[in-house]
């Protein structure tokens, strides 16, 4: 008998005054003790849903609409809460998102590890400690974790506590829902290598839910694709990258690519190279971000610590028309650099200019309000830079009024300008709507309409495809490219996703605790890596071949 038997497992979301909305339908599913599954599919599809559902994790207005789940025989869709609680110890556990939104703030680990212990009864209080300790090792994470608070853990060491944490009910099956998401290529590997070690060592069942492909084809036996609610495709992983089978799984497949392949092409993405010919006009040069010698070190928090040498030494020119990507993992500098580019951080030696006015001298909020006009950001997480209370209308009317001398209808009319630009129509209907109502690539589209919103000379785009899915993040990328082009505005493309910066970046910095190892033309860099730092960046990306 398989661990877990789920059959027409149908899920609603109760919207009220409308019908249902159905996000998983009909699903059928056997998993073995010991199989390692991927879950794949865009953002939409149903694949968290599902696994909320399999761990009897979901909340209303989620509801289980029909079908069973059978866990060790046992249908667990009817089990009360002090059944499901006991089902847990033993039975099924699940490992969430973003590790900082999963641990509580104000208290520390190994308050996290005595929280559960008491709910489970299962240690002895005696054993807490003992137990506690084991946890966090079997993890690679010293033991002085259990002391810390999550917010001074780092992303990939609050990952691997949350994983720890599932692991302390000795769980037969765990659910993995999007485990690497937002966190850098090294880190990802890393936390990959730490949940195939311990599924190995362990020996539990386990699901990996995630939009990327690489990850999913690289780690996992066997996939399940998901498209619209319904499991399309349940294939071993290689069938799955040389021979898929559905449509909707060879469309996924086309938007994965090697940055480090000779041409990289993804639908809907179809750049032009820049001409190497063309020379800077007066106007240009009077646009052009100059940064010189930048150097950023902070202070000790505490006594006895040393100062961070954050950023050292960087100089780099951005034309206008020109993107370059800014490329490290966490804590390389990457947003540093942009904090003082835009004047919200102050240099501690060099030079950042735009044209002929030195940005690192600027103090006034006079010289900062015009700055901010001709340089705008366009953040990381769709979903925490826009107001939710706020309809996308009064989103982008503020820097209209702001940073314009609009008045009146005609600031009514460069709002739905922005929208078409961003290609969000009918605009009326995308006008009227809040936060929640908009998929995370349409959030997006309204945040970079914001940054347009001022008719910007430069845009900083800070990882902002990180929390997207693939097919999500081609559009994303497209736009971005054609409002460089079409506006003729220079871009500086922070991300750590070497893919994304090969598809639409002219020239590329690497950055390694804050010094630049490796710079040049973007295919050049990535496909003749030179610093062992680069190529250990590149080495961490799956790399699959499709035979195509």
């Amino acid at each position: 008998m398989s661990l877990l038997h789920v059959e027409n497992l149908s899920i609603e979301y109760d919207t009220p005054g409308a019908e249902p909305v159905k996000a998983v339908q009909d699903v059928n599913l056997d998993l073995d003790q010991g199989e390692f599954v991927g879950l794949v599919g865009e953002s939409g599809s149903g694949k968290s849903t599902l696994g909320f559902a399999l761990t009897r994790l979901s909340k209303p207005p989620a509801r289980i609409s029909g079908g069973t789940v059978l866990f060790g025989g046992t249908d667990i869709t009817t089990l009360s809460d002090e059944e499901l609680r006991k089902q847990r110890q033993g039975g099924f556990a699940m490992v969430l998102q973003s590790g900082m939104n999963a641990l509580n703030p104000v208290r520390t680990i190994r308050k996290h590890f005595t929280d559960i212990f008491k709910a489970h009864r299962h240690v002895s209080k005696q054993h807490f400690e003992e137990r506690s300790r084991e946890l966090i090792s079997k993890v690679g994470l010293p033991e002085g974790t259990l002391d810390s608070y999550p917010g001074e853990l780092s992303g990939g060491m609050r990952q691997r506590v949350s994983i720890a944490l599932a692991l302390s009910l000795d769980p037969k099956l765990m659910v993995f829902d999007e485990p690497t998401t937002a966190l850098d290529v090294l880190v990802q590997h890393d936390v990959m290598n730490t949940i195939r070690d311990l599924q190995k060592r362990e020996g539990f069942t386990a699901i990996l839910i995630s939009h990327d492909l690489g990850i999913v084809l690289e780690s996992t036996q066997r996939v399940l694709v998901m498209h619209n609610g319904r499991i399309v495709e349940d294939a071993p992983s290689a069938q799955i990258l040389t021979a898929p089978r559905d449509d909707y799984t060879k469309m996924l497949l086309s938007h994965y690519g090697d940055p480090r392949a000779e041409e990289v092409r993804v639908p809907g993405l179809d750049r032009k190279a820049p001409d190497p010919n063309r020379v800077q006009s007066s106007e240009e040069r009077s646009l052009t971000v100059s940064v010189t010698n930048l150097c950023k070190t902070y202070a000790p928090r505490t006594r006895g610590e040393q100062p961070v040498q954050a950023v050292s030494d960087v100089s780099f020119e951005l034309r206008p028309g020109e993107s370059l990507a800014l490329v490290g993992a966490s804590g390389s500098g990457k947003s540093t650099i942009a904090k003082m580019i835009t004047g919200v951080e102050r240099p501690t030696s060099g030079t950042i200019a735009l044209g002929s006015q030195r940005i690192d001298r600027m103090k006034r909020k006079s010289e900062l309000r015009r700055l901010h006009s001709d340089i705008q950001m366009v953040f990381q997480d769709p979903y925490a830079a826009l107001n939710p209370l706020h309809t996308v209308e009064y989103v982008l009317t503020r820097p209209i009024l702001n940073y314009t001398s609009l008045t009146g209808d005609a600031v009514r009319e460069r709002m739905c300008e922005l929208l078409e630009t961003v290609g969000l129509t009918p605009v009326e209907q995308f006008a009227a709507k809040l936060p929640h109502q908009l998929s995370g690539g349409q959030r997006q589209r309204v945040v970079i309409a914001r940054a347009l919103a001022s008719d910007p000379k430069v845009l900083i785009a800070d990882e902002p495809v990180s929390m997207l899915d693939m097919t999500l993040r081609a559009g994303i990328l497209a736009l971005l490219d054609d409002l460089r082009v079409r506006l003729n505005v220079s871009m500086l493309y922070i991300t750590h996703d070497l893919l994304s910066a090969r598809l639409i970046t002219d020239n590329i910095m690497v950055l390694n605790h804050g010094t630049v190892v490796e710079r040049g033309g973007t295919a050049q860099v990535l496909r003749h890596p030179k610093d062992p730092y680069t190529i250990r960046l590149l080495d961490s990306i799956p790399r699959l071949q499709t035979g195509a």
